[in-house]
């Protein structure tokens, strides 16, 4: 049997064909802007989901269940996402961030932000809630209640039963 020998060199560039998602970050790498942007947006994906990322705590963008969760949340909210590549003219040349989960669309901090502050006040008096549940958003304007499917602001006044539950359940 012939012995296939290569290159430390083109092991490297091998290796940086697979995803590098999962491999530990250094201190100073966990607490850099980019740790603390992970914590940020941990947090909220743990409000919104009702889980606990444990990127909240450490910073670690390169944590699995993070990237996973992140994905998630871009798609049911059409948001574009990107997967880092090397070379791909997007994400780092030396392709560090391989597998990373990103986007370029500007919503995903419109999107985060309404998460994080969900009683928004908007023009006229009217309050906003957009985290109660997965699927709607809910409106209080002028004593009458609205709800939209989530992020359409196509508003529905709500009578009945619905409205019973949107007094009963969604705080303004």
């Amino acid at each position: 049997m012939k012995k296939f020998i290569i290159s430390e060199e083109e092991k490297s560039r091998i290796l940086n064909l697979y995803e590098t998602i999962g491999e530990k970050l250094t201190p100073e790498g966990l607490g850099s802007r980019k740790g603390q942007h992970t914590k940020r947006v941990a947090s909220v994906l743990n409000k919104h989901y009702g889980i606990n990322l444990s990127a909240a705590t450490t910073g670690s963008w390169t944590d699995k269940d993070y990237n996973d969760t992140l994905k998630k949340f871009m798609e049911e909210n059409g948001i574009a996402v990107w997967v880092c590549k090397k070379g791909d003219g997007w994400c780092s040349d030396d392709g560090t961030d391989e597998g990373e989960v990103t986007t370029k669309d500007d919503k995903f901090w419109e999107v985060l932000k309404s998460i994080e502050n969900p009683q928004q006040q908007t023009q006229g008096g009217e309050k906003i809630n957009t985290t109660n549940d997965r699927s709607y958003d809910y409106k209080l304007s002028n004593g009458k209640y609205f709800y939209s499917k989530k992020g359409l602001n196509k508003w529905i006044e709500a009578t009945g039963k619905g409205l019973e539950s949107i007094r009963k359940n969604v705080k303004f």
